[in-house]
């Protein structure tokens, strides 16, 4: 590992949602923005860390992104002061069509694993679905019918085959829908909510489920009996994760500033990287010593290796800010 870093440069503000396509060729960043002007959307391209494309049309905040299965579209949302769904061409730049999400803001959207026409999007309470018709450009749209369940949903994964989606709630479970009926099909972990809700969901390529929770918890869920198989705590909210090829580890990310590393069958958290995860407020070398330097933030205060950029001490008082 070379342990370097380089930085794309574009956005003028916050970036508020970033994604990555299929194959990883492509890199989209949406950002947030003052009331009243327009929020970009970036399209980059990894290999070169060239921008390519700088798409104007939202308002405020880009909420959510996603690429199609074949990387030729891609799809934005903007927040609850535009609230319009965009569908972009990758190649050209420009927009093929679009439309209102309505007045429940959409948390997140999706594009079919084996389809680049049709869409889910998840709201507080709603899941629709979207079919683009790009010679007419038009967009229309379905309601799931989700029967008795009120739920606030914060993520979603659709499985190989488009048959299913499945939804991580703030609540702490998982739903099952039935994209092909628009329907409520089942709800889990039995007799298990996760707490401070779910905040990120992927599928492994048995089947099974993967969440990841506020509380630190990363958990296995089985596809069809919707039971818990495996988990394991972290530290600080799960927000990411990230599977190899092969399906068989992945990276987690935390709102702690952790990455661990794990295999996907048992379920055990390595970490493999730390940083501060508020402001830091001085950074020291010793005298005539340039191999270590310490850093203090808002909580702790760590000590490290400025070769290797591993962390080799931490320090915590609680209450005190050094």
């Amino acid at each position: 590992i070379s342990r370097t870093q380089e930085f794309l440069r574009g956005h003028d503000n916050n970036i508020s949602v970033i994604t990555v396509s299929e194959s990883g060729k492509y890199i989209a960043s949406g950002q947030e923005t003052h009331q009243g002007f327009q929020a970009d959307v970036i399209i980059w391209d990894f290999d070169t860390r060239e921008l390519l494309h700088r798409l104007k049309l939202h308002k405020v905040l880009i909420k959510t992104l996603s690429f199609s299965f074949n990387e030729m579209y891609l799809a934005s949302c903007g927040g609850q002061d535009d609230n319009n769904l965009v569908i972009w061409d990758i190649e050209s730049g420009n927009a093929l069509c679009g439309n209102p999400t309505g007045t429940n803001v959409v948390n997140c959207i999706k594009f079919y694993n084996n389809a680049d026409d049709k869409i889910v999007s998840i709201h507080d309470y709603q899941v629709n679905i979207w079919t683009a018709d790009l010679q007419q450009k038009k967009i229309t749209t379905l309601r799931c019918n989700l029967g008795q369940i009120k739920r606030k949903f914060t993520c979603v994964v659709i499985d190989h085959s488009d048959s299913y989606a499945y939804l991580g709630t703030k609540t702490g479970d998982v739903v099952q829908v039935s994209l092909d009926k628009a329907l409520f099909k089942k709800l889990g972990p039995v007799k298990r909510l996760f707490s401070l809700g779910i905040n990120c969901i992927t599928q492994l390529p048995n089947g099974d489920i993967m969440v990841g929770s506020g509380d630190g918890t990363i958990a296995k869920i089985g596809n069809k009996d919707m039971k818990i198989k495996a988990e394991a705590q972290v530290l600080g909210a799960v927000t990411s994760f990230s599977l190899t090829a092969d399906g068989t580890h992945f990276f987690v990310g935390t709102n702690k500033s952790t990455i661990y590393w794990s295999d996907a069958d048992t379920i055990t958290p390595e970490l493999r990287n730390t940083c501060h995860y508020e402001r830091i407020n001085d950074l020291a070398f010793p005298h005539g010593y340039s191999a270590l330097f310490a850093t203090c933030s808002t909580n702790d205060i760590r000590v490290w290796n400025s070769k290797t950029r591993q962390e080799l001490l931490r320090i915590e008082v609680p209450g005190l800010e050094s």
